[in-house]
């Protein structure tokens, strides 16, 4: 990375710093709860004679000194600038909140109605997301806060929004007793549905900005500077099966994969994906089965660094998956079933992305032949693995998998059957990767 491109993406995140303080001073001014990271630090500042900022310097202080009593002496060798330019982005976070609550001071009353304080909330709220996502972008580095998160969870092996969510749910509880403490046990300051509010809906909003705003990283590049001379990707040809639950995807896959000679990738795929990741075969099927809640998805999740930097156990996954999968499509000809395959190798030309569907009673008399599963079991099953499906791939990809603009073909295998849906594949799918011999 050339120093042209560095300093543009260290202004991006100063920009993203100055950003995030003025998004937390407007949520903590909506008077409806705090950010759970500032919900102590205000109370403080309530009772105290120090500012809101002023609190948020000297507890960002706190957790730099404690990253760096953690590592060890190798450890503050590789990361002491990592902890050292942390110092610097403090300063503006800081200034910014008390910047941003004074202004606010000076141009709005503090007993609006509850309906605007909601909107502030929320504003706040994107805002906040607006900032954390321009970050993210910048790529340079993380805030106190997300950093110390990030060195507990290397040191104690545990995933990333576990202790996020212990973090968080610590710093609320001794807001609550400090303000107990302060008020005589008379009420509760800086913890309200605000600060629930903001702690899941931030995630998800940066997840929502992040895709519509990946054109910024164009104006990041230096033009001037060398290219890596990295190989042009090759890849062979690949069809890819999303599906609906009921409707033989991975028994149509396989056949696919027999009639054309193809490699066939569905479960496969774990003991591969459990060497990339690091994970135990037993974590990757579990994740495999997505019997996370998309409200846990949601908590669990790190959205403050580029997915590829995250520490989420789900995360993690998706990226080793990826890897796999486009290895895998740029050995040989093969037939992938699900994982997003059809995204992940979104700039394959040979790539040929299928959908299956079918109506409800012929999915259900599918199970009920090939898996033996009762009616109201198969019911059951089927709307809550395609729910799953469906926000995985919405969280991942930010697309409904559902929408026939995804796929070169969307078959109805409840009125083709599995056999005519094979063909009609094989068919249309040598015709679209093999031009030359289909003519």
């Amino acid at each position: 990375m050339s120093k042209k491109e560095l300093t543009k993406r260290y202004a991006l995140f100063l920009l993203s710093v100055l950003i995030n303080g003025f998004g937390i001073a407007v949520i903590t001014f909506a008077h409806v709860g705090t950010t759970p990271i500032s919900s102590s630090n205000y109370v403080l500042s309530l009772h105290c004679g120090l500012t809101l900022g002023q609190f948020t310097f000297l507890f960002n202080v706190l957790l730099i000194i404690s990253q760096y009593l953690m590592l060890n002496k190798q450890e503050r060798k590789e990361q002491i600038w990592n902890i050292i330019l942390q110092v610097p982005i403090t300063v503006p976070f800081c200034l910014a909140i008390d910047l941003g609550m004074t202004v606010l001071h000076s141009l709005l009353p503090t007993d609006l109605a509850y309906i605007f304080n909601l909107c502030l909330l929320l504003s706040g709220t994107c805002i906040l997301a607006f900032g954390i996502t321009l970050a993210v972008i910048a790529d340079v580095s993380m805030v106190s806060g997300e950093y110390f998160v990030k060195i507990v969870a290397q040191k104690t092996h545990k995933e990333f929004g576990v202790i996020k969510t212990i973090f968080d749910v610590s710093l609320v509880i001794l807001a609550v007793i400090l303000s107990l403490i302060f008020t005589g046990f008379t009420q509760i300051e800086g913890v309200r549905e605000g600060t629930v509010i903001g702690a899941l809906c931030v995630g998800p909003l940066v997840r929502v900005f992040l895709p519509r705003l990946k054109w910024i990283s164009i104006y990041l590049k230096d033009k001037n500077s060398v290219p890596n001379q990295t190989p042009t990707a090759h890849f062979c040809n690949v069809i890819t099966i999303a599906r609906e639950y009921g409707c033989g995807g991975r028994i149509i896959g396989k056949m696919i994969a027999q009639k054309l000679g193809y490699e066939f990738y569905d479960t496969n795929l774990i003991e591969l994906i459990a060497k990339e990741s690091g994970f135990s075969e037993q974590t990757v099927s579990k994740n495999e089965e997505m019997d996370s809640a998309l409200l846990y998805e949601m908590i669990m999740q790190d959205y403050t660094v580029p997915l590829n930097k995250s520490m989420s156990r789900q995360d993690m996954l998706y990226v080793a998956s990826s890897k796999i999968i486009r290895n895998i499509a740029s050995k040989h000809n093969c037939v992938i079933v699900g994982r997003c395959a059809d995204y992940i190798l979104k700039d394959n030309p040979n790539c040929y992305n299928v959908f299956l569907f079918a109506d409800t009673d012929k999915k259900l008399d599918f199970c009920l032949k090939e898996y033996h599963e009762a009616h109201d079991v198969a019911f059951e099953k089927m709307q809550q693995i395609d729910k799953r499906r469906a926000e995985h791939y919405l969280h991942y990809t930010g697309k409904n998998i559902k929408d026939p603009h995804n796929y070169q073909l969307c078959v109805d295998v409840g009125t083709l059957g599995l056999n005519n849906s094979c063909d009609l594949i094989c068919d249309l799918a040598k015709t679209k990767l093999n031009p030359s011999k289909s003519a």
